[in-house]
């Protein structure tokens, strides 16, 4: 009986360690990379280590300027970015579909949205146009110079 008991806070205690994204506080957080305040709840951005410290961003471009040059790959448990066309809502970064237009204007000018789905990435594109990209290709947009 004591084993069991045992068994289940040490699985509760994993659950509740396990690290995850927290929610943006739009307006009052503050740019891991970059310095301001993160307001624009359709292109904002998060790395959670590991050890579950949380970086967040006003952009995806200052997640991957912050990714190059101030943490290790290994140290990164997992990358997420808010859906353009649901605002606020994180998506896991690795698993987005990306649109670079200058229709949609970004807060520091690269100008590429995130959406969790190929068919809405298509909606958009119908719409306004862009140019499709993939996480490699954005990753090194964001760190030309």
């Amino acid at each position: 009986m004591k084993f069991r008991l045992l068994t289940l806070i040490m699985m509760f205690g994993l659950l509740a360690c396990s690290p995850k994204p927290e929610p943006i506080d739009y307006g009052n957080d503050i740019c891991e990379f970059c310095k301001m305040n993160i307001t624009d709840n359709k292109y904002a951005a998060e790395i959670v280590t590991h050890k579950n410290k949380i970086y967040k961003f006003d952009s995806i471009e200052c997640l991957f300027q912050f990714k190059k040059s101030f943490i290790k790959e290994e140290e990164i448990h997992s990358e997420w970015v808010n859906d353009f066309s649901q605002p606020g809502e994180l998506i896991n970064l690795k698993n987005a579909f990306f649109l670079k237009s200058d229709v949609y204007r970004s807060p520091m000018g690269m100008n590429v949205l995130s959406v969790a789905s190929k068919d809405k990435l298509n909606e958009i594109i119908n719409k306004d146009g862009g140019q499709e990209m993939n996480y490699n290709e954005v990753f090194e947009l964001a760190n030309e110079e």
